[in-house]
């Protein structure tokens, strides 16, 4: 009976060690998870970091936030804190397989604030990458050979730690032409445009439209008011759109301008718990209200800064929808040049190669800190007044001290660097020199 009792005793000591994240399940155990073929993602998520089912989303789904389409992670039987997932992946090019883990709100919600923020790599064909916003990264996967097993350090945003409260938002609106209706559009909707509801009886009282939407929603949720406009036969006839025309503008210094500003979003607090807009102020006005702006052909000039210069650069904004217009080098005037229609509030920023991953920073003086233009976004308008007849627009950033091009170190968070190995970047791509030799990120000698 002894022995019985210190074999069991052994076997809970071995089953407990488990319980870690340094005990990584093996490709072995793995297996019992995923057929050959398939993209297998392994991950550890600390007890504290998981409050609801946890699912994967990418480029096996088309980036969908519809939880029908997503994957739910499952536990990893006998590891404590581990989960894994198996999706079918077809996608093929450079950039291979892409997805990332996201945690589902409190009320089991698909939310893309609560998606990985920060990952320590382990092993397999998974590199971490910086996502396209600020706080957000990828997890792309260059193998469906074995498993990628990372741990999550940290969610963009924790929804364990969040504090919700019913919220009522009330927008009293005097219309325009073509009538405007409100939207609402939030990290709570995730980032989907929600119409807000005619109120008959307080519209009745007030002589005015009157629309309201009630939910229940994190503190600190990020939200944006938008219009859509009527039809004749009271439907939406516009929807509303990532566009200024959508926008909510009020008026300072005499100049109308996007609130809460030309960029970023208002946030919920409890203090909030009921929002009341009214429109019907004089310094408040829907962006769709505006009297009609023509669009004007622009050509368009920019010198950029000539390290790691991206093989293709675009001008990309609210112009074209945020496809991208490809410029063409002069090698007489070392200037990319393009030529397009705009208007002088659209925005506009650069990119290179048709990615995120390569976008213009400038140097703030003031704040002594590169930022990218797409958290400062150029407008037209304030360049047209000091442009050439025609609107020539010529704009200057080969200033090295001035401009830059943001280069990611692809898969630097992969890489355990000792004495003998250091990092290099040629030609804007990461390299690991050691022992004489070069080595990519994914570990293949290239010289």
């Amino acid at each position: 009976m002894r022995k019985f009792y210190a074999f069991l005793a052994a076997a809970l000591m071995s089953v407990s060690v488990f319980a870690s994240k340094d005990v990584v399940p093996s490709d072995e155990v793995l297996a019992d998870y995923f057929t050959p073929g398939q993209v297998c993602a392994c991950i550890f998520v600390p007890a504290d970091m998981v409050c609801n089912d946890i699912v994967f989303t990418g480029t096996f789904n088309g980036w969908s936030d519809d939880l029908a389409k997503c994957e739910k992670f499952v536990n990893v039987e006998g590891y404590d804190g581990w989960y894994v997932v198996a999706v079918n992946d077809t996608t093929t090019g450079a950039d291979g397989y892409c997805g990332k883990p996201i945690l589902l709100d409190g009320d089991g919600k698909f939310n893309w604030d609560y998606q990985i923020g920060a990952a320590t790599y382990k092993r397999g064909g998974v590199e971490v990458v910086q996502g396209a916003y600020e706080g957000e990264i990828d997890l792309k996967h260059y193998s469906s050979d074995v498993p990628n097993v990372y741990t999550v350090d940290a969610w963009k945003k924790n929804p364990c730690d969040a504090v919700y409260h019913n919220y009522k938002f009330t927008v009293i609106s005097d219309g325009c032409d073509g009538y405007v209706v409100p939207f609402i559009v939030g990290s709570f909707t995730g980032w989907k445009f929600t119409q807000m509801q005619y109120d008959e009886v307080a519209s009745a009282a007030l002589e005015a439209d009157v629309y309201v939407l009630t939910l229940k929603a994190a503190e600190e949720s990020q939200f944006q008011y938008v219009s859509g406009l009527w039809n004749d036969e009271g439907e939406v006839g516009v929807q509303p759109d990532w566009v200024p025309e959508a926008y909510l503008q009020k008026l300072i210094d005499e100049q109308w301008v996007r609130i809460p500003g030309e960029s970023g979003d208002n946030l919920l607090t409890h203090e909030d718990a009921n929002i009341l807009l009214d429109v019907r102020a004089e310094d408040l006005r829907w962006a769709r209200c505006a009297p009609a702006e023509p669009a004007e052909v622009v050509a368009f000039a920019v010198k950029l800064p000539a390290e790691n210069i991206p093989a293709t650069v675009e001008v990309i904004g609210t112009f074209d929808g945020w496809a991208g217009t490809a410029m063409e080098w002069n090698p007489s005037t070392d200037f990319f040049e393009a030529t397009f229609e705009a208007k002088p509030s659209d925005y506009f920023k650069f990119r290179g190669a048709g990615s995120w991953d390569q976008e213009l920073e400038l140097y703030n003086e003031e704040e002594d800190k590169w930022a990218k233009i797409g958290d400062n976004q150029l407008v037209f308008g304030q360049l047209w007044e000091d442009a050439a007849e025609g609107k020539s627009l010529v704009l200057d950033f080969s200033d090295p001290d001035k401009a830059r091009w943001t280069v990611k170190e692809q898969g630097i968070e992969n890489i355990t660097l000792t004495e003998k190995a250091q990092k290099v970047v040629v030609d804007g791509v990461l390299y690991i020199v050691r022992d004489n030799k070069m080595f990519n990120v994914q570990g293949t000698q290239v010289r």
